[in-house]
């Protein structure tokens, strides 16, 4: 049976994160993961160490490195690819009731901004991506395994652009994630109910715009003017 290629998008993610599966947090672990979370995204990255944590959860030190043995970096790390696999699992079960490649963009975009609006934590994955290109605090095998699943999301918009008739360019792909990730600044932080379903719309109807544009040889530019 051939598969049209949003089948193919999903059933690469789907293999990729079935290949990836891992032992489940301990109780503990989890419990750490989260107030990592919180206070970075509360505080900023800097402001959580050992002893904020251990103080924001009662607990001591050696209870902490028995639970992540090499520290603060080993949770932050283990807090991005959670957070990773937690989207890219929430996506691709959006994805899949999609009846169309219209539909099915269309959800891509509603997810995304949905996260970047919603969870705090999503402005906190940014920051710890850009820290890694400098700091490389990330063993190679959680950045090269962040890199896949960004890889296989960019492919499902890919995919959806194909079946509408359109080819889509890392340029292009570059400056839909772009309107994507920069939402807060031209959708408000915290929008309303009603403000939020327009945001929506919006995005959907832009990066639609972004997409046919690109098809006539258009440059388009990395900074558009709405952000």
């Amino acid at each position: 049976m051939i598969q049209v290629p949003r089948e193919r998008a999903n059933a690469a993610i789907a293999a990729f994160l079935l290949s990836r599966d891992r032992p489940p947090h301990t109780p503990a672990q989890q419990r750490i993961l989260a107030a990592f979370l919180r206070l970075a995204a509360n505080g900023g990255l800097e402001s959580v160490t050992m002893r904020t944590l251990g103080r924001e959860l009662g607990m001591k030190a050696p209870s902490l490195y028995s639970s992540f043995p090499q520290g603060k970096g080993e949770i932050a790390a283990a807090s991005l690819l959670s957070f990773t696999h937690d989207f890219a699992r929430g996506l691709l079960a959006a994805a899949s009731d999609a009846g169309s490649a219209e539909e099915y963009w269309a959800t891509l975009v509603r997810f995304h901004l949905s996260h970047q609006l919603l969870q705090p934590e999503s402005e906190l994955w940014d920051l710890l991506i850009a820290t890694d290109r400098v700091t490389h605090f990330l063993s190679d095998e959680v950045r090269d395994e962040v890199g896949a699943l960004v890889g296989f999301h960019e492919d499902m918009f890919a995919a959806a652009a194909e079946e509408m008739g359109y080819s889509l360019t890392t340029e292009t792909t570059r400056v839909i994630f772009t309107l994507l990730d920069g939402v807060k600044r031209w959708g408000g932080r915290k929008p309303g109910q009603v403000e939020f379903a327009k945001v929506l719309d919006r995005a959907v109807t832009l990066t639609r715009s972004i997409l046919e544009l690109s098809q006539t040889g258009t440059s388009l530019p990395l900074q558009l003017s709405i952000l």
